[in-house]
This record gives structure tokens, C-alpha cells and sequence, in this order.
């Protein structure tokens, strides 16, 4: 039983995820017009985003878009490899790709098959890497074989051996090794998920999107936001640039640390424009002018940055002096001429609005403002009757529970009645009615680390609220 006519991309940039070219191929074969560059930029790849510590990564999560082209549903772990076959001889007979994460460890045409350095570097002391699954599709399943697609890293479209899929299958927490190493996600034994298109694209649908994204990009990028989410913030777009020649400004000679945060923003952050430049090239090929234009001006930014990060890396083997006053005047004319290129992309693109945002940004500022003041009122209220000390003075930044926090968790269930109690004196019944009951450790940030993470729960929730009774 095999998917017939399956001819999918191979020949996949190396920096895309082991997961875009699957989803590119499901989305195709349910009808929608798709491309690796829009996928990325729907997730917000193209934009460059970091940590404080200079850890540069999308942080699509972290913002408030929706998802604007397509989303992971259903994820699951099946009890039984059986079970699994029984699923896939299923999604093949109706022509669509089943879809598995594993460990590539056990994978026979990989590079990781059976080598103890993928178990090393991920539990080695200082090891920045995160345990992750990897993606595959089977397109066909015979008595002894698995017809796979896994393109990245790999370029791989063919069979294994049902023992080989197996052992890729049960996953990397069946590698008894690697019980120590740091996990980004959740680790499945027969994992499998379901992808599907948000809204199926046809060719007017895909050029308008192309420009969504562009659109969406450039705002993000100029706007530069920071978002403070308990003791962390996460820089976005232009900021990014800025933390860059902020840790230029710190630096001091031999303090290796700076050192390598400057390293790491450098080499990480030309990721993020290599999927910029794939999005402008998408659309040269859609829409033509005056993308064409600016795909070959922000080319050669990008050689620019290279060639920072190469002057860096000279300067610091050949232990050159004033390397960071050199640096330094590189970067801000590069950081200088970025921006003006952004601006001049925004004149030049047709009018568009910018990717859906969330729920939590659809209410009132009125609403907001109020919720925020009875969330204060709610803590300072606390604060004279149950002797906690939560800092009011820091406004929406003021810690509220976890490791920064100021409250067990007593004192937070009685903050929330609190709460409750004046959302329902303001609106009446029914906006809060469920707060304290909602577990917290459920979700993947916490609403409840600060003033602020509390307020945007309310809000969506208030959002949502009113969803559900416009379809009354």
C-alpha cells in the first residue's frame, strides 16, 4: 500500500525544520496553495527574536498572532505499534500522509544512526542543545517495509525496515542515555499529529497572504518589541539589533562571557533573514515589482552581516586590538541602513494588514485599563490584610507567583477570589467564575507569574466571553 504520484521536494534548505517540508506536503494534498518561505514567515522565522541571554530562536508564542495558515492538532501518542500500523494503512488508503516523531538515532540512512555523539552532545555539561523529536511522513507500509519522506536533514524518500521504524518510533526516552538531557517538548512513544490548513489558499488567497506576511514583518520588525514574561524579556526584530550593540557597549576586554553573547547574536541572527530572503524571493516570483528590487538589496545585507561575524571571528583568533571600536561602527552602520531598508519596504508594498491577532487584543482599551486596576486593587487589598508584599509600584511587571513570585499558593487562591469578586462587582456575574479553579501548571506559561500575565489571561478570557455569546 503505497500513495501514488508522491514526488515532494527533496532538495530543502538546510536551516528550515525537520517539519516544514511534511506540513508543506499535507497542506498541499488537502488543496491549499502553500511554500516553505510563507510557512516560516506565518510562524515569524523571517523575524529575528533572542533571549537576554542571546539565545536567537522564533518565539511565534511568545507574540499574540493567531495562527494565520495552519495548525498542529491532535497530537497523540498511540499505545501500541500495532496500532500505529493499523492508523496508517488508514491515512495512506485515503491518499494523505501519516505523520510520526521519533529519534533519529535509530534512523539507518542518518547521520545519527547509532552514534554515540548525538547522545553526547545532548548531556554533555554545558550543552545548549534541547531534546527534541524528529518528524518524518510515511507515504506507503508494506509487510517488512515503511515508505518514509524526511527530507531534513537527511533528503531521504524510501524504505526501512519495519524493525528500523520501530526503534525510530518508540522515541528518544527509549534511549535509557539520554534520561538526563534537557527536553524542549514533550517525548511520545508512537507519536503522531494531524496538520490542517487554517484556510485553504488559491492563487489570490496566496498572493494576499504573501503580503500579510511581508506586512506583518515589517511592522514587527520596526515596532521592536520586548516582552517581559516573569524574570525573562524576549526581544523582537529592530530590538534584537539593539541588544546586539548593547552587548558591544559592555564589552571589556577578556570578558569572555560578553564575548560570546556578541558571537552567538552574529551568527544566530542571520537565520531569521535567510527566511526573510526566501519570502522575498517567493514574492518576486508572485508578485513581481518592486520585490525583485528589494530581494537583491537585502541580499547584500545579508553578506554584510556575514562579513561582521567573519571580522569578529578574525579579530578574536588573531587577538587584534580595538576590535569592538571596529565592530562597533560596522554594526551600527549596518544596524543604520536595515531599518532604512525596512522603512523603505513599507512605503513600496500595497496596503495590507498585518497577520489576526488573539483574542486579547480585541477588547477595549477601556476594558484592559479597568481589569488592570482591579487586579492592583485585588493585590494591594492583599498586601493590608494578609501581609504579602507584592512591589505595586512595578505596576503590570509586578511579580505575583512562581520562582520570582511573592505568593504561595494559599495566597494566591485568595488573591484570585479577590479578583473575582471585583470583576463580578464591575460586569456581574460569570467573567470570573472558574479563575481559581483553572490549574496553572497546565498551561505553558503561567498566567498567574505577574500582574501583567494576569491581566492578558483576563482579558482573553473576557474575549472569548463574548465570542460565545455573539453565537448565541
Amino acid at each position: 500500500m503505497i500513495i501514488p504520484s508522491f514526488a515532494p521536494v527533496l532538495d530543502i534548505p538546510y536551516y528550515y525544520p525537520c517539519n516544514f517540508p511534511l506540513i508543506h506536503e499535507v497542506l498541499h494534498r488537502q488543496g491549499s496553495i502553500t511554500s516553505l518561505a510563507l510557512l516560516a514567515a506565518s510562524r515569524l522565522y523571517s523575524l529575528p527574536s533572542c533571549g537576554d541571554n542571546g539565545l536567537v530562536k522564533p518565539y511565534f508564542h511568545k507574540l499574540d498572532y493567531v495562527e494565520p495558515i495552519w495548525e498542529i492538532y491532535g497530537q497523540r501518542q498511540l499505545d501500541s505499534f500495532e496500532e500505529g500500523k493499523t492508523q496508517m494503512r488508514q491515512y495512506i488508503g485515503e491518499g494523505g500522509l501519516f505523520l510520526a516523531t521519533g529519534t533519529s538515532y535509530h534512523l539507518p540512512y542518518c547521520e545519527d544512526y547509532q552514534n554515540p555523539e548525538y547522545i553526547r552532545k545532548h548531556v554533555k555539561q554545558g550543552s545548549r542543545l534541547h531534546l527534541v523529536d524528529h518528524w518524518i511522513a510515511v507515504y506507503g507500509l508494506e509487510d517488512e517495509q515503511v515508505h518514509v519522506y524526511d527530507p531534513v536533514p537527511s533528503k531521504y524518500k524510501g524504505k526501512v525496515t519495519q524493525r528500523a521504524f520501530h526503534d525510530f518510533w518508540k522515541g528518544n526516552q527509549s534511549i535509557p542515555e539520554l534520561a538526563q538531557a534537557k527536553r524542549k517538548e514533550e517525548l511520545r512513544t508512537y507519536g503522531t499529529m494531524d496538520i490542517r490548513a487554517t484556510v485553504k489558499l488559491d492563487s489570490d488567497g496566496y498572493r494576499d497572504m504573501l503580503i500579510q506576511a511581508l506586512t506583518t514583518q515589517i511592522e514587527e520588525f520596526l515596532t521592536g518589541r520586548t516582552i517581559t514574561q516573569g524574570e525573562r524579556n524576549f526581544h523582537f526584530g529592530h530590538a534584537v539589533s539593539l541588544r546586539l550593540l548593547d552587548a558591544l557597549r559592555g564589552a571589556n576586554e577578556g570578558d569572555q562571557a560578553n564575548e560570546m553573547l556578541i558571537l552567538g547574536l552574529l551568527f544566530d541572527m542571520r537565520w531569521s533573514r535567510y527566511f526573510l530572503r526566501d519570502l522575498l524571493q517567493e514574492s518576486v516570483l508572485w508578485l513581481g515589482s518592486p520585490f525583485d528590487q528589494y530581494a537583491r538589496e537585502f541580499s547584500e545585507i545579508i553578506v554584510r552581516w556575514e562579513k561582521a561575524y567573519n571580522m569578529l571571528q578574525v579579530s578574536r583568533i588573531k587577538q587584534r586590538e580595538q576590535w569592538k571600536v571596529q565592530l562597533t561602527s560596522v554594526i551600527k552602520m549596518l544596524v543604520t541602513d536595515e531599518w532604512q531598508w525596512y522603512e523603505s519596504l513599507r512605503q513600496s508594498i500595497p496596503q495590507a494588514d498585518c497577520c489576526p491577532r488573539q483574542a486579547v487584543l480585541m477588547i477595549g482599551q477601556k476594558h484592559r485599563e479597568d481589569l488592570l486596576r482591579i487586579v492592583l486593587d485585588s493585590c494591594r487589598e492583599l498586601n493590608a490584610y494578609h501581609n504579602t508584599t507584592i512591589p505595586l509600584g512595578e505596576g503590570g511587571n509586578a511579580p505575583l507567583y512562581g520562582r520570582s513570585g511573592q505568593l504561595d499558593s494559599l495566597e494566591l487562591v485568595s488573591l484570585l477570589a479577590v479578583v473575582e469578586q471585583g470583576i463580578e462587582d464591575r460586569w456581574g456575574t460569570g467573567m470570573g467564575a472558574t479563575l481559581a479553579e483553572m490549574a496553572a501548571a497546565s498551561m505553558p506559561e503561567s498566567p498567574y507569574q505577574t500582574v501583567g500575565s494576569l491581566v492578558d489571561y483576563l482579558a482573553q478570557q473576557w474575549a472569548s466571553a463574548g465570542e460565545e455569546d455573539a453565537r448565541c
